[in-house]
């Protein structure tokens, strides 16, 4: 029997350590999150509240509806950062207002009545045409404003699987072994291994590049060496 080569015996391990891999990184998002003793100070957020004026309107739990749909809070180390995230939202999807824009999908899972309260606008993005829709909240049913941001909860982290993540990482990119592990991942199409049938095509492109401006009248004629003897 022919011993398997190199290459082959790769493969197989980097599919094994791939695997082991994967497992390992469910296993540590299983672990989940602890409770801190006591919450650690984290920054801010710059948020849109709704304030209890809004009990004076008919549309309450409309708006109440849309508000939990919406992308109300961004966060930064500072105000300023906070409040640069905010600005930054606000020229990506065009905040009407102080308030937060609201994209189709989540326009969709809105009721009937709700949706009275949203108006549609169309921009460009990335040569795409993209909708989103205005919300019209009462001027003084909401307001801007900061609020401290805290840490609750830290990561379970088991150092046995971080090791071991970390030796597979180790091992996957030496030489000869980094150019298997990537293709066994994002498939032959990558720049370090190509499949041998889209090599046999760019090379029969390549030799048939120099009959381009041949016709085919002069490639069909026999070959002068036919009629030698």
């Amino acid at each position: 029997m022919k011993p398997a080569s190199i290459k082959e015996h790769r493969k197989k391990e980097v599919r094994s350590l791939l695997k082991e891999s994967w497992s390992l990184c469910r296993k540590l998002k299983d672990l989940g999150y602890k409770k801190l003793e006591k919450p650690i100070r984290h920054g801010w957020y710059i948020e849109l509240t709704l304030m209890p004026q809004l009990e004076r309107y008919k549309c309450k739990p409309e708006i109440e509806e849309i508000a939990q749909k919406l992308n109300r809070s961004y966060w930064g180390r500072t105000k300023e950062q906070a409040q640069k995230r905010w600005n930054t939202a606000e020229s990506k999807h065009l905040i009407y207002r102080g308030i937060p824009t609201l994209s189709h999908k989540s326009y969709s899972k809105l009721s009937e009545k709700a949706k009275r309260y949203c108006t549609a606008f169309f921009f460009k993005e990335n040569k795409k045409t993209r909708r989103r829709y205005y919300v019209r909240i009462p001027k003084h049913a909401h307001k801007i404003k900061f609020k401290r941001a805290y840490t609750t909860h830290s990561k379970i982290i088991d150092p046995q699987i971080i090791e071991r993540l970390d030796l597979i990482d180790q091992q996957l990119i030496k030489k000869g072994w980094y150019g298997i592990s990537y293709t066994t991942r994002y498939g032959s199409s990558s720049r370090w291994e190509i499949d041998d049938t889209i090599k046999d095509r760019r090379k029969t492109r390549m030799s048939l590049g120099k009959f381009k401006h041949t016709s085919l009248n002069e490639l069909i004629k026999e070959p002068k060496w036919a009629n030698k003897n």
